[in-house]
């Protein structure tokens, strides 16, 4: 199967480490239901990676595998011409200098970026040194407390997944060292090349498309600042929703149930990592049933949508509490969902720092042109009911996602981090590799014979 490996080491990557934070979010409620002073250890992760990695192999050599229901492509034996095998090895250099290049960055600097100082790294290391999970707690609560068993930040609702990813190294290493801790992110970057690349061959793309998709996201300015300056969440988040998408999009295109439960577990990733990963996670989980309507009722779907926002708004708001969750308004002038925050709503946005930093300050490359273009293209190809279920899925995941964007900056007071500039970048940032998987579907599904006559038979 083209793109097996590359697809199996980078999710298997990704999904490792966040599961190696829940293995040790679970050692500390272990440790404290069972009152033991005993110290947070990185080796029962590896254990039970071990045990499966084992697991698998002895069910392979009894003749067991995994099936999956969906018809295959049949491969292809064309062989890529001398001039296509030349641009491969061209593209292979490129981005082993790219990866070259920011893994010697992470290597040499120090823990750089300011969020990292003040919410990511402070706990990874509280966390390394003290080799258990010490509470982080709200200022008014870390001030009332007589023991100091506690420690408060700005920013100490935020889940703990990056920090532990920090920590677990440094666990490893035996000390905190900020080079140790930084590691991660190097290979988070790599993880998620693979996982491009793995998931595009799969998709039918000759090897060449597909490595050059890859070099198009890795050649990212942005993406590769969030690689070289180690220690921010968002090129997590921005992994773990990629390969969510990815996986979403070959589940609606062929019904691969394997694909389907790794969209599952990454969009739940991304619920773990940062709090507005539960607004990418909602819009993900939301295009599954979306897959399954034709085109009439995906016309209707954004209709039923802003009908339903007007009448809310001619009713002055809804307000709902649920069970185990919190208080749901929406009005005309507030949105408050649990989990994420409250925003007052009113149009204070602007359109002359997004143009700036999209297109002007060249931060993102040719992906601001790429997007809207694509998107001319899939509305085309869905009028010509071209593409299948993906095409309808990718579209309306890309729509309602921008426009979550443009709600955020446009009728929000975030409209301020749009005009500094501290924000619009990392949400963006967020959205980029699956934008960009989202652009070589839309390609591939418009040039669908010249990919198809020149697909090898095995890369």
């Amino acid at each position: 199967m083209p793109g097996r490996w590359p697809l199996l080491l980078g999710y298997g990557y990704v999904l490792g480490l966040l599961v190696t934070t829940l293995i040790l979010r679970l050692q500390a409620a272990l440790f404290s239901a069972l009152s033991l002073d005993a110290a947070l250890q990185w080796w029962p992760s590896i254990v039970v990676f071990g045990c499966l990695i084992l697991g698998v192999l002895k069910f392979q050599r009894s003749g067991w595998t995994v099936t999956n229901s969906a018809p295959r492509r049949p491969p292809l034996s064309v062989q890529p011409a001398w001039w296509q095998r030349l641009l491969i090895a061209l593209l292979l250099v490129l981005l082993s200098i790219r990866l070259l290049g920011l893994a010697l960055e992470v290597w040499w600097l120090p823990l750089y970026p300011w969020d990292a100082w003040t919410t990511w790294a402070v706990r990874a290391q509280i966390w390394a040194h003290s080799q258990t999970l010490v509470p982080f707690v709200g200022p008014e609560t870390w001030l009332a407390e007589p023991s100091g068993q506690s420690h408060s930040i700005l920013a100490w609702r935020y889940p703990p997944a990056v920090s532990l990813i920090a920590a677990w190294p440094a666990l490893a290493f035996g000390d905190w060292n900020e080079t140790v801790a930084n590691l991660p992110w190097i290979g988070c970057a790599l993880a998620l090349a693979l996982g491009l690349y793995g998931q595009a061959r799969l998709w039918g793309v000759s090897p060449l498309t597909g490595l050059l998709f890859v070099w198009l996201l890795l050649s990212l300015p942005m993406l590769g600042t969030h690689v070289a300056l180690a220690g921010y969440a968002d090129l997590w988040l921005a992994t773990s929703l990629g390969l969510s998408f990815f996986a979403l999009m070959h589940w609606t295109q062929r019904g691969d149930w394997r694909q389907v439960l790794l969209a599952i577990l990454l969009a739940l990733g991304c619920a773990l990592i940062k709090r507005e990963g539960l607004v990418w996670m909602l819009l993900l989980l939301a295009i599954i049933p979306a897959a399954r309507l034709g085109r009439g009722w995906l016309l209707l779907t954004p209709t039923t949508a802003i009908a339903a926002a007007l009448a809310i708004w001619l009713a002055g708001g809804i307000q709902l509490s649920l069970p185990m969750l919190g208080q749901i308004v929406l009005g005309p002038d507030r949105l408050q969902l649990p989990g994420i925050g409250t925003f007052e709503l009113q149009s204070n946005g602007s359109w002359e720092p997004v143009i700036r930093y999209l297109f002007i300050n060249n931060n993102w490359h040719l992906l601001p042109l790429l997007v809207p273009i694509a998107w001319v293209a899939a509305t085309i190809l869905l009028a010509r009911d071209m593409g299948g279920p993906a095409l309808r899925a990718g579209l309306l995941w890309t729509t309602m996602a921008l426009f979550a964007v443009y709600l955020l900056f446009f009728w929000t007071s975030a409209s301020q981090w749009a005009e500094r500039g501290s924000s619009i970048n990392r949400i963006l940032l967020h959205l980029a590799p699956a934008l960009m998987f989202w652009v070589l579907t839309i390609w591939y599904t418009a040039t669908a014979d010249r990919e198809n006559g020149n697909q090898p038979a095995d890369a």
